[in-house]
């Protein structure tokens, strides 16, 4: 079946937000089989918003919508949708009651507002969603052979609702459209090129499983699709193609679907009992939050000492004065002194540094903005890197964080073993 997505408000076209919406219905849906065709995000507008919703309704099957469940009146997704299925919006008490208990449950000293019961009209004949993230209901209209959804704005809240309700209805008012399953892999110290070549036997064979590569900023995406009638049989013709790409692929840097390399870092530390630390100048402490968004990192770092300035370089990390008058903050001798320094602090086996200039101001014509020592410390020596990174003062730091924990996993690959 034909599906198209429509994300409604403002922000969205003014840039104040980013379309995660889309994104994971696209992603969920097509796993369940359904063929998302169009994307569509349309402000706060009445009637553009009735002429997305007519027009999206000839050319798709099923009309999934995001946002403008809400109490204001900047929220009229629902009244625009009951106008296009031509079905009143009718008032339901028992909807305001959920509302009034979930207010009493998450926010005991604020009262339920007037505006807030206007989440509970609904289009006449529409199948109810109810919310247990939040108070905006979703709603279901069918008619003509079409559906029209409307599912609550909030990432949160609509995950909740599709998980919960959505998919289960999909399932129960159309059946299986069958099954779709891919196997995502990021391959971190290999280009496109490269790694097509290494692959290109198991490209040129491709029927299903389908095989595609993709860049992305610090690693190329392989991505392994398989169609079959159920989640069990996508899986069982994965299986084998995923193993032969980890077969060929040992001793490099990959993570599989949702992992980052702060993952690879995490695993390939666990597997050789090693201890992970940081020392920080221009990242900030990004290279520890992405350690630490791993799920039980404590169990192999140990911290990240925030040096921002040269004084607590020398005093916390001991760097000496020498390297910094001569060679600068942002130097690869710098960072070596500092990772070995991070080292002894924690006492872990590896330790990463950054130091460097993430603008937007105090770039030379020698040290540019963007440029960006990682220094990487443990058992088998010291190690350092220069890169030079594009982008905003946060892309930067971002880039160079995401960088420096390869870096590390680099080192252990090479000479862990």
């Amino acid at each position: 079946m034909l599906v198209e997505l429509i994300t409604t408000g403002s922000e969205l076209l003014l840039g104040e937000i980013v379309n995660e919406n889309s994104r994971y219905l696209s992603k969920e849906l097509n796993r369940l089989g359904y063929s998302v065709v169009y994307h569509t995000t349309v402000g706060d507008n009445p009637e553009r918003m009735e002429q997305v919703f007519r027009t999206a309704l000839l050319r798709a099957d099923i009309v999934i919508t995001t946002g403008g469940l809400g109490p204001t009146q900047g929220d009229v997704t629902k009244i625009v949708g009951a106008k296009v299925m031509d079905a009143p919006l009718e008032y339901h008490p028992d909807i305001v009651e959920g509302i009034r208990q979930w207010v009493k449950e998450h926010h005991p000293s604020r009262e339920l507002t007037e505006n807030q019961k206007r989440q509970a009209m609904i289009p006449a004949g529409a199948d109810i969603f109810s919310n247990g993230a939040g108070t905006a209901p979703g709603v279901a209209i069918h008619k003509g052979g079409k559906l029209l959804v409307h599912l609550p704005g909030p990432p949160t809240e609509m995950r909740w609702m599709y998980e919960h309700r959505l998919k289960p209805y999909l399932l129960r008012t159309f059946g299986s459209q069958g099954y779709i399953q891919s196997l995502y892999i990021k391959i971190y110290d290999m280009g496109e090129a490269f790694i097509e070549e290494k692959l290109m036997d198991l490209v040129t064979k491709q029927s299903n499983p389908t095989i595609a590569m993709y860049a992305r900023p610090g690693f190329v995406e392989v991505r392994i699709t398989a169609r079959a009638r159920t989640e069990a049989e996508a899986k069982a013709m994965l299986s084998p193609l995923g193993e032969e790409m980890r077969r060929r692929l040992q001793r490099t840097a990959v993570a599989y679907d949702d992992e980052t390399v702060a993952h690879v870092l995490g695993r390939e530390a666990l597997r050789r009992n090693l201890t992970i630390s940081a020392a920080e100048s221009c990242t900030g402490g990004l290279v520890g939050s992405l350690i630490t968004d791993v799920p039980g990192a404590s169990a192999y770092f140990r911290g990240s000492a925030g040096t921002y300035c040269n004084e607590m370089k020398e005093q916390i990390l001991g760097v000496s004065h020498e390297t910094l008058e001569r060679y600068t903050a942002v130097s690869a001798q710098t960072a070596c002194e500092m990772a070995q320094g991070s080292r002894r602090l924690y006492g872990s086996d590896v330790a990463i540094s950054t130091t460097g200039i993430a603008g937007p101001d105090g770039g030379t014509a020698e040290q540019p903005v963007g440029l960006v020592y990682t220094g990487i410390d443990g058992p088998w020596g010291t190690v350092s890197h220069r890169d030079i990174y594009p982008g905003d003062r946060a892309e930067v730091k971002r880039r160079a964080a995401a960088r420096a924990i390869y870096y590390a996993v680099q080192y252990i690959l090479k000479q862990g073993e």
